[in-house]
């Protein structure tokens, strides 16, 4: 495992010249008092008030974020105006790192978790509940359906900075080679896509398919249930709480695809799933559509475009959204200035600048429209297809996954797999594989 690198600001990025002059100086400021004689505690053990306190800041990722991320600190430090910070960074290994300082008592003031791991932290007693701290953070420019993502019994453990959703990517350029019509996503059906698909393959004879195999996405599956009436999706607090039928019909449909050559058979199709986009069926220009995180699309050449979900009732989107956020742990010692941080980090316009869309579109919808015109094409496609599900996707989030549940997308590809090469049924699948995750959750008791 690479080791985390520690160190204070001293980086820049490559935008925002100015106001990293002018935070490099107040930070400087800010550190010499804080080693002279600003952290001094009173006799009770606490900061007092104007005291510099320093505050430890955690995240992955690769080098541009490493530096913006610095930079960003800078600018909310000064604007804070009472902290240093210190940062903790990795390239690799960073759950591994934080378990350890998680169970040796010295975990970081402020983490960066995704949406999928801040169930496993909250319910295990390591993040704040920011209701103790929301005087401090504003998040009037997150919609309801973002922020409840980060949300594990209806409390918020933490803020997102960024937020991606499912859609459908639709290669252009195999549309207009093969001459077809670019298929109405506006209320279409999943039968609707499941005709068009299919007609894809009979329209280019067999040279392409229609739909990269979607039974293998743990994400749809929990958008199907949604959209199906269970707005937990796939989860219960302690297991799996869908029934195998829905789960059988999700596997079903993706069966029934291949079957009709809308997708590939198991032969072509599997040996594609699980790597980067850039290996898989549409990657490799031989399915016309994906249902794929639509941040992926800027990984993806020559021209894409977003189709958002089917349904399958008029309204019931079921969309759910993946972000990648702040936390604060809850044994830091300075709450209140982590709170301050926190939400400079996910709404002040100058650290906005630096930080760019690097972690994805921004959540705070004033941020996207500060920085609309600096977006690239592809993110300003994103922004707009994140717009148009925030209009429609339910308020509520579903159940988190619980702890035990990291491995259920490998488990759900593998029976869908077994599936798709015939060795079990649909229904059969369903069973298998929410029988094995609701052990995988069990162990975890």
């Amino acid at each position: 495992m690479r080791e985390a690198r520690v160190q204070r600001w001293g980086g820049g990025s490559r935008r925002g010249a100015t106001i990293l002059a002018m935070s490099a100086v107040a930070l400087l400021g800010l550190g010499a008092c804080g080693q002279a004689d600003n952290l001094a505690e009173s006799d009770d053990g606490t900061t007092e008030p104007g005291d510099a306190v320093e505050l430890r800041v955690a995240w992955w990722g690769a080098e541009l974020r490493h530096e913006q991320t610095q930079a960003a600190l800078a600018v909310c430090a000064a604007s804070v105006g009472n902290i240093t910070t210190s940062s903790e960074y990795v390239s690799e290994g960073y759950e591994d790192r934080l378990a350890t300082q998680f169970a040796a008592g010295d975990a970081p003031d402020i983490i960066q978790v995704t949406s999928a791991h801040i169930s496993s932290y909250a319910q295990r007693g390591g993040l704040l509940d920011l209701a103790t701290v929301e005087e401090y953070i504003d998040t009037s420019a997150i919609t309801p359906s973002v922020l409840s993502a980060d949300q594990v019994d209806g409390v918020s453990y933490a803020i997102p900075v960024t937020t991606n959703a499912s859609g459908i990517l639709l290669n252009v350029d195999l549309l207009d080679e093969y001459g077809l019509e670019r298929p109405d996503d506006e209320n279409w059906s999943w039968d609707d896509l499941f005709e068009y698909a299919t007609g894809v393959n009979d329209a280019t004879d067999g040279e392409i398919w229609g739909l990269q195999q979607p039974s293998e996405d743990i994400r749809l599956l929990g958008i199907w249930a949604r959209q199906l009436g269970h707005p937990d999706g796939l989860f219960s607090s302690t297991g799996v709480g869908l029934d195998t039928d829905t789960i059988a019909s999700f596997l079903q449909y993706g069966y029934d695809l291949q079957e009709s050559g809308g997708s590939a058979p198991a032969s072509v199709s599997v040996e594609t799933q699980g790597g980067g986009v850039e290996q898989t069926m549409i990657g490799t220009n031989r399915a016309l559509m994906a249902v794929r995180p639509i941040n992926e699309v800027s990984a993806l050449e020559p021209e894409f475009e977003l189709l958002q979900l089917p349904v399958h009732e008029p309204g019931q989107t079921g969309q759910t959204f993946r972000s990648m956020s702040w936390a604060i742990t809850s044994d830091t010692a300075h709450p209140q200035e982590a709170a301050q941080l926190l939400d400079c980090l996910q709404g002040n316009l100058d650290a906005a600048e630096i930080l760019q869309a690097e972690r994805g579109i921004p959540a705070n919808q004033d941020v996207v429209e500060h920085l609309r015109d600096d977006l690239s094409p592809e993110q300003q496609m994103m922004a707009d297809f994140v717009a148009v599900v925030e209009e429609n996707a339910p308020e509520a989030a579903p159940m988190p996954p619980p702890p035990g549940a990291d491995q259920a997308e490998p488990m759900l590809r593998r029976y869908a797999e077994d599936m798709l090469f015939g060795r079990i049924s649909p229904d059969e699948a369903a069973e298998q594989f929410a029988t094995e995750l609701d052990q995988s959750i069990s162990s975890e008791d």
